[in-house]
């Protein structure tokens, strides 16, 4: 049996240029961190050649082509694997905001085969964006193979990865995480092929996102709040977000510097930098659950083989 333990992430500044209609003709760029909440995947041989897959559903088929879960399905396809059953744990729930899609194709790819954090995220990318025709973009695949805290940059080219070099600790003492209790209604790619992305917002983002990997270098949080809440002041343009700005509006009179929803909106997480101290005032003020994270913790990786 292979064990495999892949993170979620976190995004701060940048989402929507890591996806092919922007970074086709114009360069894109984002921070995003892993954090210390994971997808588990195990993967085992299954002795007389069927598949057996228990995720939220289980299913036991004879071939590859009659899965329903077209993540499992498409790498499978991808490697020719056969014979095999499949286990996924996540540390917290699916269609949150957190990429946990990406988390669990890469995990699984790592768990069949793919050595490298270059091979799986090029592999996940190619299951998600191309066999699945998911209008996602490339940062959780990324983020999940890698690890740490990376300014992302996105051309027709491929992906960079250039880790930030910041205090991890006094920023992982900044970060809010809040669960708003709501699940996103569809998947990911739904919500995002729904929102309505103008070229020069984009733009802006990516300028954005720059400027807050700058400020990080820095260890300079009260700027990157700020940066944050302007870059959420253009993805707001992208969907209507009327119950976040009153809990953004909450948040900052509490004393956050910024904030903003996780993953492509719909439900899931809040993420706020905010000091410290303030972090109980803030809760209080929106009466939602804090789930304490780490950030930049390293990236997929297989930690048992029997």
């Amino acid at each position: 049996m292979i064990l495999t333990k892949t993170p979620l992430r976190i995004s701060f500044v940048g989402g929507g240029s890591d996806r092919p209609s922007f970074y086709r003709e114009e360069n894109g760029a984002c921070v995003a961190a892993a954090i210390d909440k994971f997808v588990w995947v195990a993967v085992n041989p299954k002795y007389d050649g069927t598949i057996r897959a228990a995720y939220s559903l289980t299913e036991n088929v004879a071939t590859v082509d009659e899965l329903q879960h077209e993540l499992i399905r498409e790498a499978l396809r991808m490697c020719g694997v056969r014979g095999v059953e499949i286990h996924s744990i996540a540390d917290l729930p699916g269609s949150t905001g957190l990429g946990s899609s990406s988390s669990f194709t890469v995990g699984l790819l790592a768990g069949i085969g793919f050595i490298t954090p270059e091979a799986r995220a090029l592999a996940a990318c190619a299951i998600e964006i191309e066999r699945c025709a998911k209008p996602i973009g490339k940062q959780d695949q990324y983020t999940a193979a890698y690890g740490g805290l990376n300014l992302l940059g996105f051309t027709s080219a491929g992906v960079t990865v250039s880790p930030i070099d910041c205090d991890l600790d006094a920023l992982s003492s900044h970060c809010l995480l809040l669960d708003t209790g709501l699940a996103r209604l569809g998947d990911a790619g739904a919500v995002l092929a729904s929102q309505q992305q103008d070229r020069d917002d984009v733009r802006q983002l990516v300028v954005l996102a720059k400027e807050f990997a700058a400020a990080l270098a820095k260890n300079d949080m009260i700027l990157c709040g700020g940066i944050m809440l302007a870059a959420w002041e253009i993805k707001s343009r992208f969907f209507e977000s009327l119950w976040f700005d009153i809990k953004l509006e909450a948040a900052i009179d509490a004393g956050a510097w910024g904030g903003k929803l996780c993953g492509a909106g719909g439900g899931g997480f809040l993420l706020f930098l905010a000091p410290p101290e303030r972090h109980a005032a803030i809760v209080s003020a929106l009466g939602l659950r804090h789930v304490p994270i780490r950030v930049g913790v390293e990236g997929c990786r297989v930690v048992y083989v029997s």
